[in-house]
């Protein structure tokens, strides 16, 4: 029995939830216009909080979203969010409390997996977590970009003006970006808030500059498009020269991709690019005339994975080419219907009672499931105690490529 009162957030509470949340992450207390433009996403999220008398002294949140899972289907997904205990209360196991109940609940809902973007990395394995996938942020040289080893791709681009932005991008980007394995659904509440730079006028009568380029087929069809920023960098005693920043860039292919780039590298006065969230693998330095204008400045945890229902995730995504077959014994103290074995192979997954092939706990499961964490890597660290040929044919049945990426922070 928990000393706290750990219940559903309700409307009126909903103002008192943020502020704790906000003091756990940092940050003041909201104003009126803050709080007002996030009603939406709590309307659409289950939240939890934790009181102490009249005190709200913690938060947890699961947005609806659903994910794409290796083959291409899309799963029910709880996004955890809103984490936070305030820090008279930290280190008295509330947060375990809590995250217990959301998951517990998330799997009642009916939700299949939990991910989440985290603040501290070292939390969550706890609560069966599993770091699924990276992402690089990256800084690029535009002089140094050209000549493309490529040619140009047949095809268009046009910038949206900031009356069509919310009419087009929603739509493109489910069309375009739903189908890389990693990728989240994104509420309608999510997009004017993303978009609000672009798809309002600015009061500012210079400075700051945000668009979004489209590129079209040469049959006429969106298939690609581009949210960035663009403003002068000036640095004293220095001449000032065009900086730009690239948010959000997704194409139908790596292809379509390499063309965005190349248009964004194409805009005169802008000598430098930064990208903070790109996939680890995007080949198109590779096209650059010096792969080294493209530098991955850092490599970062994007999306932590928890399966919540072991048999309903393995049997839903898609496996490689091969004729053999690997049992995986599961081990999920949080869920029993979790721990048991499960057969895999090319054709699906169905559970076992025969000897696990390998064993492992649910945070190394969850690692693998989307297809970028390889069996091999985590065997070197010691998560995975399995052969050199089960460890091979485990690679071969889980990996996925473009390496899964998800890019939508929540």
């Amino acid at each position: 029995m928990s000393e706290y009162d750990i219940r559903p957030v309700t409307v009126d509470e909903r103002r008192i939830a943020v502020d704790a949340f906000r003091t756990a992450l940092l940050s003041g207390a909201v104003n009126d216009e803050t709080f007002a433009a996030g009603r939406l996403s709590w309307d659409e999220s289950d939240s939890l909080a934790a009181w102490d008398d009249d005190a709200c002294v913690g938060v947890v949140a699961a947005f609806r979203f659903d994910s794409t899972v290796p083959g291409g289907e899309r799963v029910q997904t709880a996004g955890v969010t809103r984490v936070g205990v305030v820090p008279t209360h930290t280190r008295r196991g509330l947060l375990t409390q809590l995250m217990h109940r959301l998951l517990r609940e998330s799997r009642e809902r009916g939700n299949v997996l939990a991910t989440l973007h985290a603040s501290e990395t070292t939390i969550y394995r706890r609560f069966g977590f599993g770091l699924a996938t990276d992402a690089v942020a990256a800084v690029i040289t535009t002089r140094q970009t050209k000549p493309w080893r490529t040619g140009a791709r047949a095809g268009t681009m046009r910038l949206l003006a900031h009356t069509e932005v919310l009419a087009i991008v929603p739509a493109l980007y489910e069309r375009v970006a739903r189908a890389r394995v990693g990728s989240i659904s994104r509420p309608e509440w999510w997009w004017p808030r993303f978009l609000k730079d672009a798809s309002q006028p600015t009061s500012e009568p210079y400075g700051k500059g945000t668009f979004v380029a489209v590129h079209t087929d040469a049959d006429g069809a969106d298939d690609g498009y581009v949210l960035y920023d663009v403003d002068w960098d000036e640095t004293f005693a220095k001449n000032p020269t065009g900086a730009g920043r690239i948010r959000d860039l997704w194409g139908r292919s790596q292809k379509i991709e390499q063309e965005l780039w190349r248009f964004l590298l194409d805009i005169d006065l802008i000598t430098t690019w930064r990208a903070e969230i790109r996939p680890t693998d995007e080949p198109v330095r590779r096209a650059m005339h010096d792969s080294r204008a493209y530098e991955a400045v850092q490599r970062l945890d994007d999306q932590w994975v928890r399966i919540l229902d072991v048999d309903a995730a393995l049997t839903v995504r898609g496996y490689g080419a091969t004729s053999d077959s690997v049992t995986i014994g599961v081990d999920d103290p949080m869920f029993p219907a979790n721990t048991g074995a499960w057969r895999v192979s090319a054709s699906g997954s169905t559970r076992s009672d025969q000897p696990a092939d390998v064993r492992v706990d649910i945070a190394t499961l969850s690692a693998t499931y989307l297809g970028a964490v390889s069996w091999h890597d985590l065997a070197s660290t010691g998560a995975v105690n399995a052969s050199n040929q089960t460890l091979a044919l485990l690679d071969t049945l889980f990996a996925v490529y473009p390496t899964p990426f998800c890019g939508t922070g929540y």
